[in-house]
């Protein structure tokens, strides 16, 4: 039973509290805010003992962090956590920098305990059966890839951090780093980086179009991102692949989602396995997301690792960094009008 620690409770750490409590080898048992009416509402839900800190919760007896609190936060977090010995699960994106992820690194290297940043989309189901497709060679190399994420903006987000871009980096680190990881992951580190945006009121980059050329694969690819669309707007990620033997489309907002288009011709819409979650489950009301879906596939994930001894990864730090690098040379060359070289 691995005894899980959790570290902000806003509406990721909801949650990521719903998959710890749904997995039969974890248990919460601790948890962590600093507002006081937060904690001991989900202490009293989940039978965890609150704490107004994290650095008070790593008093607890507890074998990991799962740390789910605003980005500007992660590494001191993650620092800490490494020094008190807990392995650590982080949310999205590492931090706001690569000197920040660097530190992040040699801490848990130090520490010798493992950790992950999580970077859902490698998880979530959709995407998991497209990369087995990529991966089985039946449909060759990718030509070219285009990726999109849209939504209205997040007003649930804590105290508003997340329109404040010295804490949040934007749309392009909340929300564009999903696809400029999982584009890199598929395709192969990028040599190029061109992108153009448009800004909020807050000096935030909250839509961003980019172009990344010279992936190790050979192919081209496009995402766009925005967290500025209107309030009615339904939540829409989306990916089309243009292969050598075929085509692949998946669009959260049709059904069936995912279609795949062989050269030979036909469409054939694959089976898309659904993580096995009590019915419970769901990230709630507040938020874009209303599936657990990938989130409680890469908490069990961790979670598993952790119980079996094993080293997760799926993610590893060196891949959430270069994340961080992607979307910070995206920001740079938007604000520049210049393309940015890796």
């Amino acid at each position: 039973m691995i005894k899980v620690g959790l570290a902000g409770l806003g509406f990721m750490g909801g949650t990521h509290a719903q998959c710890h409590a749904a997995l039969p080898n974890a248990e919460l048992a601790a948890v962590a805010d600093p507002e006081q009416d937060r904690r001991e509402k989900f202490a009293e839900q989940y039978g965890a003992k609150p704490y107004a800190s994290l650095e008070e919760m790593l008093q607890a007896d507890i074998d990991m962090v799962d740390i789910t609190m605003p980005t500007y936060l992660h590494k001191d977090a993650v620092v800490a956590a490494a020094a008190a010995g807990k392995h650590i699960l982080c949310e999205k994106p590492m931090a706001l920098n690569p000197a920040e992820c660097d530190e992040m690194i040699a801490a848990v290297e130090k520490a010798g305990v493992k950790f992950m940043v999580a970077h859902v989309i490698r998880f979530w189901p959709e995407y998991a059966v497209i990369k087995e497709i990529l991966d089985s060679g039946r449909l060759g190399k990718v030509k070219w890839a285009s990726a999109s994420r849209i939504s209205p903006p997040p007003t649930w987000a804590w105290n508003q951090w997340i329109f404040d871009p010295k804490h949040s980096g934007g749309a392009v680190l909340d929300l564009h780093i999903h696809d400029l990881d999982f584009l890199a992951w598929i395709l192969g580190k990028p040599k190029v980086v061109s992108a153009a945006g448009v800004k909020t009121k807050t000096g935030g980059l909250d839509t961003v179009l980019t172009t990344m050329t010279g992936h190790e694969s050979g192919a081209v690819s496009y995402a766009e991102g925005c967290l500025e669309m209107a309030e009615g707007q339904p939540f829409t990620m989306a990916l089309r692949l243009n292969l050598e033997g075929g085509s692949i489309e998946f669009n959260s907002r049709l059904s069936p989602s995912l279609l795949v288009a062989p050269a030979g011709g036909g469409v054939e819409h694959p089976h898309v396995p659904q993580p096995e979650v009590p019915s419970s489950g769901s990230a709630g009301a507040s938020g874009n997301i209303s599936d657990l879906g990938g989130y409680f596939v890469e908490v069990k994930y961790f979670v598993d690792c952790l119980e079996a001894g094993e080293t997760p990864d799926k993610v590893t730090p060196q891949e959430a960094k270069l994340a961080v690098e992607l979307c910070l040379a995206a920001t740079r060359s938007a604000e520049t009008g210049q393309p940015v070289s890796l």
